[in-house]
């Protein structure tokens, strides 16, 4: 940080003016949360839009899509409060069928029970996995159970989640047609990686908990219209400024230690208090002394999305699970005929990075598992990979994320790569957020929302996997 030639400045006579630095979907939570407690918000990004990785591009026809498709859970109780409060819930469409596809071909619409109490909701869905013989259904829901009970306390913060699972003796087919692909598509690292918490924590808070922790959240519509319009749009009603384009190069920080002001292309913009909101090699590269080691402690995930344009539809269900196969899920387009988007989390090294190779793996999955692909012919295609989509929840990971409270006392840190208990989803980045601004409403003398509490848990529930 550089050291500021004058005393640490507030802008306007009786708010206190408050800078974030990031317009993704954790700076954009802490700007809500800050403006919510009375604090005068200037939010500075560097892209043209906000969103940060939940972006969207133009698409060949002229129309906005997706970069990487981005869902949501009915667990994510802090990412849907801040949806409903911007009045943008309405865009997510609530899926409860869970569409599993096996290696041979069949399909399996699984679906939690909304008359059962949480856990006993999953036996609809773990019983109508039709790839699996009644053993592996029973072996799973074992190995549900006492992941969600015993999972930390057998194997240790240490342990990866694939080793916990054959130590438990998951067999090696529920795990490669099921953990994996669940797992790897909500962690978007490997499981051989991830650490047994992490995948506890899936386990508990994704399935076990509640009836609804398992529905799936759909945008409706592109994540640039959700979040770099809808969401912008109503942040600027309640008062936050936002400035695209602008990228922060540098922090000073007055005498007494305390950030002054953040300078952006030449304009110093004086604050009294600071939320970076930025990936984590970002905010290393603005905070060396506050983020230090990062590339060496903290490791990102590459997450690939294949991008696929046919003549006709062709995937005939909203999204699908294809497991044992390269492709991971499958979505398909409400607005645009024809087009359907391949999601594969952990895609390091895929079929060794030919791009050509893995359009024609994906078509030929597709048809092997959609009759109505097997006649379209293929317009258009585009591979998108984000080398470090997500950061890489590996054992011990935990113990190197940092606070949102930093050794500077009005500097703070969001993203979801910072300690939030989450991994490293969009509910992650908006806790993230919203711990920042809870911390820095309070360093400036006011008080912040606290976060959404989870969804409730009944005693059943707390019995196997305790309070959460």
């Amino acid at each position: 940080m550089k050291p500021a030639s004058t005393p640490s400045e507030t802008a306007g006579a009786s708010r206190p003016r408050t800078v974030v630095v990031g317009g993704g979907l954790a700076g954009l939570a802490a700007a809500a949360a800050l403006a919510d407690a009375g604090l005068a918000v200037t939010l500075v990004e560097s892209r043209r839009r906000v969103g940060g990785r939940a972006a969207s591009f133009e698409d060949p026809l002229g129309g906005l899509v997706d970069a990487c498709q981005h869902v949501a859970m009915g667990c994510c109780t802090n990412f849907l409060d801040l949806c409903r409060r911007a009045g943008i819930e309405g865009t997510l469409r609530r899926d409860r069928t869970l569409w599993f596809i096996g290696p041979d071909g069949a399909r399996s619409a699984c679906t939690p029970s909304r008359m059962l109490p949480a856990p006993l909701h999953l036996a609809p869905l773990l019983l109508g996995m039709r790839h699996f013989s009644l053993h592996e259904r029973w072996a799973l829901t074992r190995g549900m159970l006492r992941l969600a009970r015993h999972g930390v306390a057998e194997g240790g913060s240490r342990q990866t989640a694939l080793d916990w699972l054959r130590l438990a003796g998951q067999p090696e087919r529920v795990i490669r047609l099921f953990w994996q692909p669940v797992l790897e598509s909500a962690l978007g690292e490997s499981i051989d990686l991830v650490s047994v918490t992490a995948a506890r924590k899936v386990t508990v808070d994704g399935f076990l908990a509640h009836r609804e922790a398992a529905d799936l959240l759909v945008p409706t519509v592109p994540l640039g219209t959700l979040f770099g319009e809808r969401l912008a749009g109503w942040l600027a009603t309640r008062g936050v400024e936002i400035r695209t384009g602008t990228a922060a190069s540098a922090v000073e920080v007055d005498p007494a230690g305390r950030v002054a002001a953040v300078r952006c292309a030449g304009e110093r913009l004086p604050c009294a208090a600071l939320v970076v909101a930025l990936p984590w090699r970002q905010a290393a590269r603005l905070l060396p002394d506050v983020v230090p080691d990062a590339d060496e402690r903290l490791a990102g995930s590459p997450i690939t999305a294949v991008h696929l344009w046919f003549d006709r539809d062709v995937v005939d269900v909203p999204h699908a699970v294809l497991v044992g196969r390269v492709s991971q899920w499958v979505f398909r387009a409400e607005d645009t005929a024809g087009y359907c988007q391949v999601v594969i989390s952990a895609s390091r090294g895929l079929l060794g990075g030919d791009r050509e190779r893995l359009v024609d793996t994906v078509v030929g999955e597709l048809r092997d598992v959609f009759p109505l692909a097997c006649e379209a012919r293929l317009l258009s295609s585009k591979v998108v990979t984000d080398p470090t989509a997500v950061l890489s929840v590996r054992p011990g990971v935990d113990a190197v994320r940092p606070q949102a409270r930093t050794a500077t006392p009005n500097l703070f840190l969001a993203g979801d790569w910072t300690a939030t208990g989450w991994p490293s989803t969009m509910e992650g980045a908006v806790r993230s957020g919203r711990l920042a601004a809870l911390e820095a409403a309070h360093s400036l003398g006011h008080a912040a929302a606290p976060l959404v509490a989870d969804l409730p848990r009944n005693p059943l529930v707390r019995l196997l996997a305790g309070r959460g």
